[in-house]
């Protein structure tokens, strides 16, 4: 019951992240002449991301298997919903940054497709202020992205290799004599 309800809170956590996604209002009524407010608080958001992505980087680290993968996958979902955001807000203020994207799934479908490294091309940044975002998203996913993916997929080979030891019977003298 213990497991059932950490994977229920944890899919509550992530999927609250994606309905405040869709359901934040999203407004670029900013003045144009605050384009260094609005660059002070994209720098201090993407640094706030990392800070946070970083924290639950070392506490995997540090506490090793005893650490759930929670946190980390909590992490990856508020990243990308965070660029989604971003590519979104700059769209929205000026519609030839991104090329195809119009809706809020739109920017999801391209962070995605970014973050995978697919790249489809039908969405793609075509100013300069997009493709910015998508250099910073791209650093952002192998430094953080990739370590967060790394250190989940080592935590399931070991719980897997854990599970196949507790499972495989125990071979005693007399029952590998037995195959003699």
């Amino acid at each position: 019951m213990k497991r059932a309800r950490r994977w229920l809170r944890l899919m509550l956590i992530c999927g609250t992240l994606v309905v405040l996604y869709f359901a934040v209002p999203a407004t670029t009524r900013i003045p144009t002449g605050d384009a260094v407010a609005r660059g002070v608080v994209t720098i201090a958001s993407l640094v706030l991301l990392g800070a946070l992505v970083a924290r639950q980087l070392r506490l995997q680290i540090d506490e090793g298997m005893d650490r759930r993968v929670d946190g980390l996958v909590v992490s990856v979902v508020g990243v990308v919903v965070a660029f989604s955001m971003g590519f979104f807000l700059l769209n929205q203020r000026d519609a030839s940054q991104v090329d195809g994207l119009h809706t809020r799934v739109d920017a999801l479908y391209f962070t995605m497709s970014t973050l995978t490294t697919v790249g489809y091309g039908d969405v793609h940044a075509s100013g300069q202020s997009a493709r910015v975002l998508v250099v910073i998203q791209m650093v952002f996913n192998v430094i953080f992205v990739t370590s967060a993916a790394t250190l989940m997929s080592a935590r399931i080979r070991a719980v897997a290799q854990q599970r196949a030891g507790r499972r495989r019977p125990l071979a005693s003298g007399s029952d590998a004599s037995a195959w003699e």
